[in-house]
């Protein structure tokens, strides 16, 4: 069921109201933004992505058919675009999982550079999954979204989401089978 403020701004939107896409703008723009840089760490093609959401939007106000909210067929589009993107590009991103708990701990220089080349060889290791496997792990552990509401979010069910996060850890996991010492030195010293 569609909440009765999205209600009006849908309303408003097909009715070619010239209020009502500034009023959806304002609501779910910054939000949207985030969500396209976190899958394609990219800040100009995240705008851009969220742009070309709004002028779909706009185009296809006439016929749109949203079901359950304005806010989960905007991010939907805005992640299906940025796959698309990626896909497209076959761009290769840095994986940037912000500040840890061991990166704010003080450490000797030696430790420092081995979690920096950890860091590093993790970073190329996300950069080469395939784009839906990233997308998919960058929502669960940088969104620190649920299975369902990635699944609800790409359209898939749960079973594919978890499908693509075990395929995600294991092909991580093969690639830095060479660094599992590292970790373990970088981690428990």
């Amino acid at each position: 069921m569609i909440p009765e403020n999205e209600k009006q701004l849908l309303e408003a939107l097909q009715q070619d109201d010239p209020s009502a896409v500034p009023s959806i703008f304002a609501t779910y723009h910054l939000l949207l933004c985030r969500i396209a840089y976190k899958i394609v760490t990219d800040e100009d093609a995240a705008k851009d992505l969220v742009q070309d959401v709004f002028i779909r939007l706009w185009q296809n106000r006439k016929t749109l058919n949203i079901q359950h909210s304005l806010a989960f067929y905007l991010k939907r589009a805005v992640i299906n675009a940025s796959i698309n993107y990626l896909e497209r590009t076959k761009k290769i991103i840095p994986f940037n999982p912000g500040e840890t708990e061991f990166a704010n701990s003080p450490h000797d220089a030696e430790q420092s550079q081995r979690y920096q080349e950890l860091s590093a060889k993790i970073d190329e290791a996300v950069t080469r999954l395939p784009p839906r496997t990233r997308a998919v792990f960058t929502l669960i552990r940088l969104e620190e979204m649920s299975y369902k509401e990635v699944a609800d979010n790409l359209a898939i069910s749960t079973k594919a989401v978890e499908k693509e996060m075990m395929k995600a850890l294991s092909l991580l996991r093969q690639s830095l089978k060479d660094y599992l010492v590292v970790l373990a030195i970088v981690l428990f010293q």
